[in-house]
């Protein structure tokens, strides 16, 4: 699936392709840039062959508080590497009119 190709609707959790309804999404590719921030974000871009496809982990969320201490959270950005061939799954939402996922697991190949 081309995540580029996706269409939003108003609601930035909401996208559609070929009439179907989307809310997560898996990738599978080269990461090719990254931004990390501690005790903040990590934001890191993945090269699917399709184009790039960004994908925002904030530490300081709900998902960290509740799944994993903050060294865990240092830890999985460690992982998180330019070259890294790796498998990202997560929400699809959307933020400034651009597609952006939100990553929940991640599998380094």
């Amino acid at each position: 699936m081309d995540s580029l190709q996706l269409l939003n609707t108003h609601d930035p959790t909401s996208f559609y392709r070929k009439g179907t309804r989307l809310s997560r999404a898996e990738t599978v590719g080269i990461i090719v840039s990254r931004d990390y921030k501690p005790n903040g974000f990590l934001k890191f871009d993945i090269d699917d062959g399709t184009g790039c496809i960004p994908w925002l982990n904030q530490e300081t969320s709900h998902h960290f508080s509740r799944r994993c201490s903050s060294e865990m959270a240092t830890d999985f950005a460690s992982q998180v590497q330019l070259g890294v061939i790796a498998r990202v799954r997560g929400r699809i939402t959307s933020y400034r009119g651009n597609v952006q996922n939100y990553e929940s697991t991640f599998f380094e190949k």
